[in-house]
C-alpha cells in the first residue's frame, strides 16, 4: 500500500472512532460564553424538530448525524417570531467550533432581511481566520456542488434556513525561497 493510501486509511479509522465515541458520550454541556451579549440581542428559544429524512447518511469523513433545531427569535421592530432551522449535514470539527460557526451564521441570517451569501461567507471566514489561524474557506449558497480537501478536524457543512454553508480549513505551508 502506498503512503497516501495508508494515510487515508489511518484518517478514516480515526474519524470512525471519533464518530463512535461522540455517539456513546453523554450530551455535551453548553460552553460558557466568553463575550458579553449585546443588550438588543433577540430572545432565543431552541426546540427540537423531528427529522424529515433519515439520519446516518454517508458523507465525507464517516457517518453523518443530521441534527435539526428550530430557533425562534423575536423581531426587534415588530415583535413577531421568526423561526430559523439549523441542521448539521457533515462534520469533521470539534463541537465547540461547530457551535461557534452555527451561532455566527444564525445571528447573521437573523440580522439580514434577505440572505446575503457573500456577507455571511466573509463573516465566517474572518472570524475563524482571526480566532483559529489562517486558511479557512467558506462557501455559502442555496445550490452548489463541491469536492474539497480539508485539514483534519477542519470541516463543517451545515444549513441555516435555506442557506447551505461549507466551512473548511486547508494547510498552509510557508514558501521556501531558493
Amino acid at each position: 500500500m502506498d503512503p497516501a493510501s495508508e494515510e487515508l486509511e489511518l484518517r478514516s479509522r480515526y474519524l470512525s472512532s471519533l464518530v463512535r465515541r461522540t455517539r456513546l458520550a453523554d450530551p455535551p454541556k453548553p460552553e460558557p460564553e466568553s463575550q458579553p451579549e449585546p443588550e438588543q440581542e433577540p430572545e432565543l428559544k431552541v426546540e427540537p424538530k423531528p427529522a424529515a429524512e433519515p439520519n446516518g447518511e454517508e458523507g465525507k469523513g464517516g457517518k453523518v448525524e443530521g441534527k435539526d433545531r428550530e430557533v425562534k427569535a423575536k423581531g426587534e421592530a415588530n415583535g413577531e417570531e421568526r423561526k430559523v432551522a439549523v441542521r448539521v449535514r457533515a462534520a469533521d470539527m470539534p463541537l465547540a467550533l461547530q457551535r461557534r460557526a452555527i451561532r455566527i451564521a444564525r445571528e447573521a441570517v437573523l440580522s439580514m432581511p434577505r440572505l446575503e451569501s457573500k456577507r455571511l461567507a466573509l463573516a465566517l471566514k474572518k472570524e475563524f481566520d482571526v480566532t483559529y489561524g489562517p486558511a479557512w474557506h467558506c462557501i455559502v449558497g442555496t445550490s452548489f456542488g463541491s469536492y474539497v480537501t480539508h485539514s483534519l478536524g477542519g470541516f463543517l457543512y451545515f444549513s441555516v434556513d435555506k442557506a447551505y454553508i461549507l466551512l473548511f480549513r486547508t494547510a498552509v505551508e510557508p514558501l521556501s525561497h531558493p
